[in-house]
């Protein structure tokens, strides 16, 4: 550990807290001008303005990051930028495969990450492991002070007290629309199907919609619209089963209908890219694709559900701190949270992450100072309407039951009401 404690000024911690939380999805930015290439900071947020090293370790550090294309070039860019303000080394890495079973593989071997890229839902889950540990807890390891972050981003990166990461950006799915094919965009589902119905050909390559819609972390919006929880942070139970999610689950299924054959990310993201539907429900990330994609492109708050708003879940983004610092030279956790620090605390970076990736700030400064851009503005709206990523290890047994019960219903093998009690079941067996 570092011979000089450093301070860290909690807010907030403990894993009840993080039953409520609220705001999340990526990293930023095409990184050609996301910083004025000075001290990385201006200081008026709270850091120091320094490199977050000591200026002469010279440590290295590994990152993990599952980035799309533009945030990957944006990322790579802001690591060079860092590299040549400090005398630490990054070495960027994508494992490939799902993140977080890399994690499982390589931590217990040895060979993790120092530090990795995702949204905050993870701390809880991998918090409670010990054997081995998976999180480091950095308090004593990074300067600046939680406080210049929102309320929120300060309770998602800490669990019983420790501190895990720190947080960049929030994020959720809401409605994109080419404005070439809708004139107006939709307040009401009505409406919206209404615009679809105009559109759907599939005999033609044409859909109304473009949604994975059998991951839950997308279909999480309509299921919840009605008041009803996937996961119930009081009773730490799933509620899929009940009258409320069940309500949702009819509204969402009428937009099967809608989308491609194949509900894979990929197959879904095409068609609206390619103009081949007005509609697609996705997140930030994808704003900078898009854009490329289609000239005129819309986002707005998803339609209202019989005068209800669709709870989409949201989360942090965040950088997490690695177990494998707990055993890492000095300067190389310096270097790893030296990055982060610089990262999430750099108002230039935050900025330029919101105006051209569409990540929703945490930082006070930036989120205090109001100029938004619309499509920003229209996540952010969402995000309130939204419901945290309960970061309660309980909640790892909710994904792939839900996701199974989902994928039964889309492809008509199971109908939606019997598919929510058995999911509901297993979920309720592997708590």
């Amino acid at each position: 550990m570092n011979e000089k404690r450093r301070t860290l000024l909690k807010a907030m911690g403990g894993s009840t807290a993080l039953a409520g939380l609220a705001g999340c999805i990526s990293t930023g930015g095409d990184g050609s001008d996301g910083s004025d290439g000075s001290d990385g900071s201006d200081g008026s947020d709270g850091s120091d303005g320094s490199d977050g090293g000591d200026g002469e370790s010279g440590g290295t550090a590994t990152l993990w990051t599952d980035l799309s294309d533009g945030e990957d070039e944006a990322m790579s860019s802001y690591i060079d930028e860092y590299e040549s303000e400090s005398s630490n080394t990054i070495e960027k890495n994508e494992p490939g495969g799902e993140l977080d079973q890399q994690l499982e593989t390589a931590i217990p071997s040895g060979e993790g990450p120092d530090s990795w890229i995702w949204a905050h839902d993870w701390i809880g889950r991998f918090a409670v492991r010990e054997e081995p540990p998976f999180l480091y807890d950095a308090s004593d390891d990074v300067d600046a002070s939680l406080d210049v972050f929102t309320e929120t981003a300060q309770e998602a990166v800490q669990f019983d007290g420790a501190l895990h990461g720190l947080p960049f950006a929030s994020e959720t799915v809401t409605l994109f629309y080419n404005e070439d094919m809708v004139d107006e965009p939709p307040e009401t589902f009505e409406e919206m199907l209404s615009v679809m119905d105009e559109y759907h050909n599939p005999e033609n390559g044409e859909y109304g919609l473009s949604y994975p819609v059998t991951d839950p972390y997308f279909a999480s919006g309509f299921i919840q619209a009605y008041g009803g929880d996937i996961f119930d942070t009081e009773s730490l139970e799933t509620a899929i089963d009940s009258d409320a999610c069940k309500q949702g689950m009819d509204a969402l299924e009428r937009l099967f209908d809608y989308v491609p054959a194949d509900p894979g990310y990929e197959s879904q993201i095409v068609a609206f890219a390619d103009g081949a539907a007005p509609f697609a429900i996705n997140g930030p990330w994808e704003i900078a694709n898009l854009q490329g994609e289609i000239e005129n492109l819309g986002v707005t708050t998803l339609p209202t559900v019989d005068g209800n708003n669709p709870r989409t879940y949201s989360g942090i983004q965040t950088f997490y701190f690695s177990a494998m610092l707990s055993d890492a030279d000095q300067s190389n956790v310096d270097a790893a949270t030296g990055l982060a620090e610089w990262y999430t605390t750099n108002e230039d970076i935050v900025e330029t992450n919101a105006e051209e990736q569409g990540y929703i700030p945490v930082l006070s400064s930036v989120v205090e100072d109001g100029d938004l851009s619309a499509d920003v503005q229209a996540f952010a709206q969402q995000v309130d309407h939204g419901v945290p990523i309960p970061t309660h290890p309980n909640m790892n047994a909710v994904w792939t039951p839900l996701t199974e019960a989902l994928t039964r219903i889309f492809n008509g093998d199971q109908e939606s009401g019997p598919a929510l009690d058995q999911a509901a079941s297993e979920i309720r067996e592997n708590q």
